[in-house]
């Protein structure tokens, strides 16, 4: 059973699985038009591999870095907090994920690795009840470490709060959907993720977090590679003074966030896209993409989620 459904009139075509990197021009004059009807669910187990691709989506070419079998084991292995969003029923595929793992949870405190639920991968060297910290927190952990070392604020916080001893938790924000979902989807999934994180403190679950950590996916507009190398002007001597590239938001609802964050940190990816991901994607169609990180106190929250809902362009 759904927890909830939202019918959207939207082109047959809209609703398709694409990376962040694709051109969304699609639909033209005269197609026709359907209600699809979008249910949110809990995280399922049916769900691990369908979570694990947007995963791939989120990290685009930096997805390499991370064990994103075990991440996904603990999205589908925590029911009680996480929406996704599907078209066809509970066994249909998952269009969106929101969700909020307890970084500092499975970092510091020995747990039991889960059994795989499709993919030996998650599991692989280690016996079925073992008991370890994640190793896919920890590589995300190292990671925010060193992207955010730009901004001294930031980076020390990060340490702060992420620290072996460290009394306040953080919790990551993941956040992904299919490029053509309707941004109108978004602020359920982040009140139900409210509601949610409430009653699980309520019931004594690790999700008291001080801080809540996003890393955004972001763009900026660069001169298109294809068709212009013979037409680019030969550099000169002399220097211009350039401004800084506008950041655009893939998630627009996100870009709201930004306003109540304590601490931001624009970085760039650290893989250079695969030969598959270039031929679509980037600086060649005139598209630079990033990633924005933001630290966010709990109190601000709340703030955020209200402003969403109230939001009229949408």
């Amino acid at each position: 059973m759904s927890k909830r459904k939202a019918t959207e009139k939207r082109d047959p075509e809209d609703v398709e699985m694409a990376s962040h990197e694709e051109d969304d021009d699609s639909g033209s004059d005269g197609e026709d038009i359907i209600n699809v009807d979008f249910e949110f669910f809990d995280p399922k187990e049916m769900d691990f591999h369908a979570i694990k691709n947007l995963l791939n989506q989120y990290f685009a070419s930096d997805a390499i870095l991370f064990g994103l079998s075990e991440l996904s084991e603990m999205i589908v292995g925590q029911s009680n907090v996480g929406t996704t969003i599907k078209v066809n029923g509970v066994e249909s595929d998952p269009y969106s994920l929101l969700t909020v793992l307890n970084m500092n949870q499975h970092l510091y405190h020995l747990h039991n690795v889960p059994a795989s639920t499709g993919s030996t991968e998650a599991s692989a060297g280690a016996e079925a009840g073992a008991k370890k910290p994640s190793q896919a927190m920890t590589q995300i952990r190292d990671y925010v470490f060193t992207k955010s070392k730009q901004n001294e604020g930031l980076h020390n916080k990060l340490k702060e709060l992420l620290g072996a001893g460290s009394k306040k938790e953080v919790g990551l924000i993941l956040s992904e959907r299919f490029i053509n979902m309707p941004v109108e989807t978004a602020p359920p999934m982040w009140r139900m993720m409210l509601e949610e994180v409430k009653w699980a403190i309520d019931e004594g679950l690790p999700f008291n977090f001080e801080y809540y950590l996003l890393m955004s996916p972001t763009y900026h507009e660069v001169a298109p590679k294809i068709d212009l190398d013979d037409e680019a002007p030969k550099p000169t001597k002399k220097k211009t003074k350039t401004s800084e590239p506008t950041t655009f938001f893939f998630h627009p609802e996100e870009e709201m966030l930004q306003q109540f964050a304590e601490f931001t940190q624009d970085f760039k990816l650290t893989t250079p896209p695969t030969v598959a991901e270039s031929k679509n994607t980037f600086e060649d169609y005139g598209i630079a993409p990033a990633r924005r990180m933001m630290l966010i106190h709990k109190t601000k929250i709340p703030e955020v989620v209200q402003l969403m809902t109230n939001n009229s362009q949408w």
